[in-house]
């Protein structure tokens, strides 16, 4: 019966997932480049497709992904074996769904960026599989670790299911499922390692924990460096559980980020030096002042300055306290704005420090120091997306205090914050926005930046961008508009470049109609399932 709950939760989670995928632009493209060219080419330059991003860097001559290259690393399998089986269909379709030569060319900075108006059915496909089978499987397996970390604190198995759905369809996980980006595999990673320590708690002599776990957290690591704030936390926390097996985690972590010393050493001879140190400077010209920075470093004619100042480029700003409060509960883009059932869980960290005072102390810290460092980004807000995307790490990790107010605040409570969460992530179901940024400069508006150094509201995306759309066009989903349209090859780019910027208006289209395929296979999902009665809610914690 518990592995059914497991499967019916996981195929529910796959089913949102893929039936609401979407394609920002220029995040993806620099991550499926990346992809490409480890297969097709088996080299790490993307000098073939670096102008179909602007997401680029530029080092001696050659493009690379300004990303970091877990995520390219982990779909390059899913990749090949796409590209295998696709080579088995018949020779007629593929030039019927081929895909053709036109394509649109904007100039950003000084360098063009081209979108390729009709890409095929391979890389329509390839879109969405990548997207799928990478950050749409790694959100469903992170939700069913909230599922199993709840059956320590709650007995009740509908409570436990209902905390998993909280963590997908009410928080930052959702909208993250339905990208090709880093951040929902960084948090699958970095939470499977907590997991996997909290477990060991119990089997204190565990070897394979241990190790485990930190190689998951190195793998974090190597998807997003963001998540290296976990690493002196949970080294901490292995510490505390057995100090013989302390070194076994810290050397798992580090033989889990050879593959990102080596890809950095492949490129620069360097293992430390990044490639987001090299963003294309014909797109972004105000990426590197080295006459003047806030880091108080003067170009010098005697010392070369530019590696240092390459090297410390994402720390260069100081910690903006007022952009922290930004990225918490503002109205732009704030965590706890957006997703205000996580609300709950600052209320859940005051009970949870009765019995794990440690691990309520240890999720305060790393809340902090994740808005600390993010804050000093010059994009902090995450560029063209929805929600605060950075944080993302952070969230499964709130779910722990999250069933403490479960149980001290009631089931009513709760279903009216998850309720808000949730139909907040469906009117997010819409082309992005990017307010604060300017196009022409190819730099953060200037009014931006001195407003946000205030307390006031900028803008608010929900009222202003997303519920306007939602009310007026539904849930998008770009699968299911490609198909009742009748289109073979479904580009799930909004707007659908190779349809025309209309589509689907200017075809069929019913607001809302979208609902009901989904509807449908749910209820396909749980029919039958029978919830087991339990007179005891909560474990004693």
């Amino acid at each position: 019966m518990r592995k059914g709950v497991e499967l019916r939760l996981f195929l529910t989670f796959i089913l949102f997932s893929f039936y609401f995928v979407q394609w920002y632009g220029w995040n993806e493209e620099s991550n499926f480049a990346l992809t490409r060219a480890i297969v097709d080419e088996n080299r790490f330059e993307i000098d073939t497709w670096y102008n179909q991003t602007g997401d680029r860097a530029f080092y001696d001559g050659h493009y690379y992904s300004d990303k970091d290259p877990g995520l390219s690393f982990l779909a390059s399998p899913v990749y090949a074996g796409w590209k295998l089986m696709y080579g088995l269909f018949p020779t007629g379709f593929k030039e019927r769904y081929g895909g053709g030569n036109e394509y649109i060319v904007q100039v950003f900075g000084d360098a063009p960026v081209v979108t390729i108006i009709n890409r095929g059915f391979f890389v329509f496909m390839c879109m969405i599989l990548l997207t799928v089978f990478t950050s749409g499987v790694l959100t469903a397996l992170t939700s069913l670790l909230v599922f199993k970390l709840s059956g320590y604190f709650i007995k009740r198995r509908g409570y436990r299911i209902l905390l998993a759905l909280t963590y997908f369809f009410g928080t930052l996980a959702f909208p993250s499922s339905l990208h090709f980006m880093n951040h929902s595999a960084s948090t699958f990673f970095s939470f499977l390692s907590f997991f996997l320590l909290f477990r060991s708690e119990s089997i204190r002599t565990s070897l394979k924990y241990f190790s485990l776990s930190g190689l998951s957290l190195g793998l974090s690591i190597l998807l997003d460096r963001l998540c290296l704030i976990f690493l002196p936390f949970y080294s901490m926390y292995a510490l505390s559980i057995n100090r013989k097996l302390f070194f076994v985690f810290l050397s798992s972590a580090f033989l889990s980020l050879l593959p990102y010393l080596i890809y950095n050493f492949m490129i620069f001879k360097d293992p430390f030096m990044l490639c987001s140190s090299y963003v294309d400077e014909n797109i972004f010209k105000q990426a590197y002042h080295l006459g003047h920075d806030s880091l108080g470093i003067v170009k010098s004619s005697i010392i070369d300055v530019q590696p240092l100042v390459r090297r410390l480029h994402l720390i260069a700003l100081s910690p903006n306290p007022n952009v922290i409060l930004r990225i918490l509960f503002y109205p732009y883009r704030g965590l706890f704005f957006y997703h205000p059932v996580l609300l709950l869980s600052l209320i859940g960290l005051y009970y949870m420090l009765d019995d794990h005072e440690g691990k309520a102390f240890m999720i305060i810290s790393i809340l902090f120091f994740f808005s600390f460092f993010i804050s000093m980004r010059k994009v902090w807000w995450g560029g063209y997306c929805f929600g605060e995307r950075y944080m993302l790490p952070v969230v499964p990790l709130l779910m722990l205090p999250l069933f403490y107010s479960l149980k001290k605040l009631g089931l009513k409570i709760f279903l009216a914050f998850l309720i808000l969460s949730v139909f907040i992530n469906i009117i997010g179901l819409q082309p992005a926005e990017e307010y604060a940024y300017d196009w022409e400069r190819m730099d953060v508006k200037e009014e931006w930046i001195k407003a946000q150094d205030g307390y006031g509201i900028i803008f608010n995306p929900l009222l202003e961008h997303y519920l306007p759309l939602f009310l007026k066009h539904g849930p998008r989903s770009g699968i299911f508009e490609n198909l009742i349209n009748g289109y073979g090859s479904i580009d799930i780019r909004f707007p659908a470049s190779s349809k025309g910027k209309n589509f689907p208006f200017s075809a069929f289209h019913v607001p809302f109609l979208c609902l009901v395929p989904p509807a449908v296979l749910l209820l396909m999902i749980w029919k039958g399932y029978k919830q087991p009665r339990s007179k005891s809610i909560y474990h004693g914690v």
